[in-house]
């Protein structure tokens, strides 16, 4: 079986598992686990992170195999940015740092 499939997505790229590659659950401290597994691909992806908040973003992550993903919410902020009326137009604006 070749690893890379010219059809759809599907279970067939985990052999043996009935879990599904990619998983969002809500964690009791108001966290949402992100459980991506090998196999998982850009579409399995997509389907998922439409369930997590807007406000959510990654905080930390777990696994080596399996990889989970922790995205928390900022208590208090409201999820939409908010509006800058005179937006940086310097250098600076446009860096990008990368490690």
């Amino acid at each position: 079986m070749p690893i890379f499939s010219s059809g759809g997505f599907g279970a067939w790229r985990t052999p043996g598992g009935d879990s599904p590659l990619v998983a969002v659950r809500a964690t009791d401290t108001g966290g949402h686990e992100l459980t991506i597994r090998p196999g998982a691909d850009v579409g399995d992806l997509v389907a998922v992170l439409t369930d997590l908040p807007p406000d959510a973003f990654f905080t930390e992550h777990f696994g080596d195999v399996d990889a989970v993903l922790i995205f928390r919410c900022v208590p208090g902020a409201p999820a939409a940015v908010p509006a800058v009326p005179n937006p940086s137009t310097g250098p600076a604006a446009a860096s990008v740092f990368r490690l």
